[in-house]
């Protein structure tokens, strides 16, 4: 156990680097050992190592795999009963679906797997209160997909009630405000996106990966708001410090459009950037 923890604590700072590929190999040797987990805490341990693989997949675009992982993890973490657990594996779900544009599907398993953690937080750990923060913004996201603002909403507000019941170690610092950001987003609210995006000081965001992730979502924002320069800076700022961030589709979608809307722009690097991250120009 105390191995296996380790192992996982050198893995997750992996993902918190935004090291992707290599990360995965770490994950591959450690499976077949958390599937042999018999006992609640090793379980727990177990659960945790199929949540980061299920978050490794989705970085890495490798749904179908996910998935598999997703669904052994919720297993194992029903299994041990760990309350963090139970939150971080039925987020996974949530955010699986949300990719899949099973936007009800996804809204749905954050209604009904809050509605069965909500009773059993009063005396919960606080990172189990900071699962159930990440779990309720996940599924902010897919409310607001189906246009559903005050589920949204709501949403964000008992994330936000779960943020200060956990320490930033537990949920990190700027999850919900990034979260607000993305749901601005895509409810077509770009100003207050960017409003939310300056209630966050970037350098204390504590890992490169979720600091990444402010600035591409800072850049789709400005993107949205017809802000070019703006939205160029921030992705250069992103590759800067998560470059793996910047070649996931999301941001590659966002560079699609910048050079749509103007293909033979050479504003700020768009153009080099572009050609970095294998968009087609």
């Amino acid at each position: 156990m105390a191995s296996l923890s380790r192992s996982l604590t050198r893995a997750q700072r992996d993902f918190a680097a935004a090291r992707y590929l290599p990360l995965a190999d770490e994950l591959a040797a450690l499976l077949p050992v958390a599937s042999a987990a018999s006992t609640p805490a090793a379980m727990a341990t177990a659960a945790r190592i199929y949540h980061l693989t299920t978050r490794t997949l989705i970085k890495l675009s490798a749904s179908p795999y996910a998935w598999i992982s997703a669904h052994k993890g919720v297993e194992v973490a029903q299994a041990s009963s760990n309350l963090q657990a139970i939150g971080e594996c039925r987020r996974d779900l949530i955010s699986l679906f949300h990719r899949a544009a099973e936007y009800r599907k996804a809204r749905d398993v954050a209604i009904s797997a809050a509605e069965s953690l909500r009773s059993q937080l009063a005396d919960a750990t606080p990172h189990a209160w900071g699962a159930y923060g990440a779990l309720l913004s996940t599924g902010a996201i897919a409310a607001a997909r189906l246009e559903d603002r005050q589920s949204a909403l709501d949403m964000l507000t008992e994330a936000d009630e779960a943020a200060h019941r956990s320490p930033n170690l537990a949920l990190g610092y700027g999850h919900v405000p990034i979260y607000k950001m993305g749901v601005s987003i895509v409810l077509g609210d770009a100003g207050t996106a960017v409003e939310h995006a300056k209630t966050v000081i970037p350098n204390q965001i504590p890992t490169l990966e979720r600091r990444g992730s402010y600035y591409t979502g800072i850049a789709e924002a400005y993107t949205l708001w017809g802000k070019t320069d703006r939205a160029i800076r921030a992705l250069l700022i992103a590759e800067k410090i998560a470059p793996s961030e910047v070649r996931r589709s999301g941001s590659r979608q966002v560079i699609t459009e910048l050079l749509r809307r103007d293909p033979h722009s050479k504003l700020s690097g768009l153009r080099g950037l572009a050609r970095r991250v294998g968009v087609t120009l």
